[in-house]
C-alpha cells in the first residue's frame, strides 16, 4: 500500500516539474511579429511553407476585396493569376531566396516578414497598388 502511494507521489511530482518547465515556454510569436530572428532560425521546408502561406493569403485578401462570396473569390483569383494580377505574382522559392537576402543585412533583421515580403516584392518591380503599370 506504501508503494502505491509513493508512486502516486513520485508521478504528481514528476508531472508538475514538467508543467512547470511547459508553462515556461514562451508563447509562440503572433505573425505580425515574426522577424529576421526567427526567418533565420527557420529550415528551408519551414521557410517554404511560411511563404507559401503569405502568398495564399495574400492572394485570397486581393481576391476577395473584389468578390461578395466564395465562387467569387475564386473566380477572381483565378482571373488575378491568368492576367499576372496578383500583388505578390513570383513564386514562394522566389520571395523564399530574396527575403533570405534581405535579412542577411544585420540592420533588416529586427524587420517583421511582412515588411520584407514588401521590399522584396517592390524591388521585383511589383510595388502595391491595385493598377499595374
Amino acid at each position: 500500500m506504501a508503494i502505491k502511494q509513493w508512486g502516486w507521489a513520485l508521478l504528481l511530482a514528476a508531472g508538475a516539474v514538467t508543467g512547470s518547465a511547459w508553462s515556461r515556454q514562451a508563447p509562440p510569436r503572433h505573425w505580425l511579429g515574426v522577424n529576421g530572428a526567427d526567418w533565420r532560425r527557420m529550415d528551408p521546408d519551414v521557410r517554404l511553407a511560411y511563404v507559401e502561406g503569405f502568398l495564399a493569403g495574400a492572394a485570397l485578401g486581393q481576391a476577395a476585396a473584389t468578390a461578395s462570396d466564395s465562387t467569387g473569390v475564386r473566380t477572381a483569383i483565378e482571373k488575378l493569376h491568368r492576367d499576372g494580377g496578383l500583388r505578390f505574382a513570383f513564386g514562394a522559392n522566389v520571395y523564399s531566396s530574396r527575403i533570405s537576402d534581405f535579412y542577411w543585412w544585420k540592420n533588416h533583421v529586427p524587420l517583421p516578414t511582412w515588411h520584407a515580403f514588401l521590399e522584396v516584392n517592390t524591388a521585383l518591380g511589383r510595388p502595391i497598388s491595385d493598377t499595374l503599370p
